[in-house]
C-alpha cells in the first residue's frame, strides 16, 4: 500500500477545510487516509457493525466510481463525510417509505418518557437509552449531531457535507440538543 506524501500529511484537527491536492493522492490513498474515520462515523450513525459495514462499503463505491470527476482543488475528507451522510439519509428515506405509517408503529418508534422519579438509573442503561433515543432523531440531525458532538467536526464542514448553511447545520444540532435535554432533562 502506497503512503502519502510526508508534505502532505497533516494532523487530523488542521484546516480540515483546506483541499488537498488531487494529483498527489490517487483513491487508495485517500480511502486510506479517510478510511476508518468514515467507518466510526458509519458506526456512529447506524449503531451497528453490519450496517455500519454497509454503509461504508457503499459510501467507497460511490467515491471510487465518482473519483475521476472530482475537482483537484476538492477537500477529499468532507467530500467522504457528504457521500456517507448522503447515503445514510437516502437509505433512511427509503426505509420510512417502505415502513407502514399506521399510528401504533410510528408511537413505539419514540420512545416514551421514564417514569423514574428518583433518575437513579445505571450509566449503562442510561448509555443505551440515549443511544436509542438519538437512532430515532430525524436523520439530518442525527447526522448534525454525530458529527459535532461525537466527531467534533465543525460547522462550517458539517454544512458542507449536508449541503445546507452553516446556520442550518448549527440549527440542526441545536435541535437535537434540545431533544435530548427535553427528553432526559439533567440526567445527562
Amino acid at each position: 500500500m502506497a503512503t502519502a506524501p510526508a508534505a502532505a500529511v497533516r494532523p487530523a484537527s488542521s484546516a480540515v477545510l483546506e483541499p488537498a491536492a488531487h494529483a498527489t493522492f490517487t483513491f487508495d490513498d485517500t480511502l486510506a487516509r479517510y478510511g476508518a474515520e468514515i467507518y466510526r462515523f458509519a458506526l456512529h450513525l447506524t449503531r451497528n457493525r453490519s450496517d455500519a459495514d454497509d454503509l461504508y462499503q457503499e459510501t467507497a463505491l460511490k467515491a471510487y466510481r465518482a473519483w475521476d470527476r472530482l475537482p483537484c482543488d476538492a477537500n477529499h475528507r468532507a467530500w467522504f463525510y457528504r457521500i456517507a451522510s448522503n447515503t445514510f439519509l437516502s437509505d433512511k428515506r427509503k426505509s420510512n417509505r417502505l415502513r407502514s405509517l399506521d399510528a401504533d408503529g410510528a408511537a413505539e418508534a419514540i420512545p416514551a418518557a421514564s417514569r423514574d422519579d428518583d433518575g437513579r438509573l445505571d450509566a449503562g442503561a442510561l448509555l443505551r437509552e440515549v443511544e436509542a433515543f438519538i437512532e430515532n432523531l430525524p436523520p439530518k440531525q442525527r447526522v448534525a449531531l454525530v458529527q459535532r458532538k461525537y466527531l467534533d467536526i465543525g460547522y462550517a464542514e458539517i454544512a458542507a457535507i449536508l449541503g445546507c448553511s452553516e446556520e442550518a447545520a448549527r440549527r440542526s444540532v441545536h435541535e437535537a440538543l434540545k431533544k435530548l435535554r427535553e427528553r432526559f432533562g439533567d440526567r445527562i
